[in-house]
Order: structure tokens, then sequence, then C-alpha cells
């Protein structure tokens, strides 16, 4: 199956979301990265942690260029900003909700050529 976002990029985008998922999972514990293929145009890949999660209230404004999330994040806070606008150009999308695991996932989508 082939998807229609450059190889680099994709693996910019996966670095980046595993590496966050570390980060704030918990000491020892748990990141799952899976991967959804159905009848439609796009592939959606997941990634989990079992950390503390992001407040809902919260979601939209760690995609901002700049901003860390809380004040005890390491890192420069373009990550995020740098993953949604990859995928939006590639004609895919990055989502933000709870995960099974009690943290936070994130779903990226891509189409599929």
């Amino acid at each position: 199956m082939r998807v229609g976002i450059d190889a680099d990029r994709l693996t910019l985008v996966l670095v980046n979301l595993i590496d966050n998922a570390v980060k704030h999972g918990k000491p020892g514990g748990g990141v799952f990265v899976g991967m959804h293929v159905d009848d439609s145009r796009f592939v959606r890949l997941t990634v989990d942690d079992d950390g503390p999660g992001i407040a809902s209230a919260d979601r939209e404004r760690v995609f901002a260029f700049g901003d860390r999330g809380d004040t005890e994040a390491n890192g420069t806070g373009i990550g995020l900003a740098f993953v949604r606008l990859i995928l939006e150009r590639a004609g895919g999308r990055v989502d933000l909700g709870d995960s099974p695991l009690g943290g936070a996932r994130f779903s990226i989508t891509v189409p599929r050529t």
C-alpha cells in the first residue's frame, strides 16, 4: 500500500509523536502504535501513551507554534505544529483524544495513493 506523503516527512511525523508519547508516558510505561486501513481513501495511524493525557481545553493549543503545553515540557514547542502542517499539506490531518491506555491518543490520517 502506498500513501500520499513523502516517506521522510511521514517518518518525521511518527518520530515526533512517538518521542512525545515516551516523554509524557509513565516511567517504564507503554506506548502503542497502531494502523487502521479500511476501504476509504485514507490510512489512519495512532500513537497512544499511558501518561496524564491532555485536557480537552488544551488540545487545540498544543498544535500552536511555540506552545509546549505545560511548563515541565522539554523542547521548543514546534513539533506538533510542524506535524499538523506536514499532514495538512499532504492532504491528511492529525487529531488528539483520549487513549485507552489512560493518556493521550494522536491519530494521523494520510491519503492512500
